[in-house]
């Protein structure tokens, strides 16, 4: 089974409630071993607060 078809656990729940706010949220996922998306739509439900980075387009 894929591992973005498997449940949160409560470690992985902690490390994202721990790392939200800190890093953006693509560092956070390949630290979890999670896809973006997921964890991203995780802070949103969880609350918590997110950082996403774009890149800046060069003037």
């Amino acid at each position: 089974m894929g591992r973005w078809k498997q449940a949160w656990s409560e470690e992985d729940l902690g490390r994202l409630k721990v790392l939200a706010g800190t890093k953006p949220i693509a560092l956070i996922a390949k630290e979890l071993g999670r896809t973006s998306g997921t964890v991203l739509a995780k802070a949103i439900e969880q609350n918590l607060p997110v950082i996403c980075r774009t890149k800046r387009q060069e003037q």
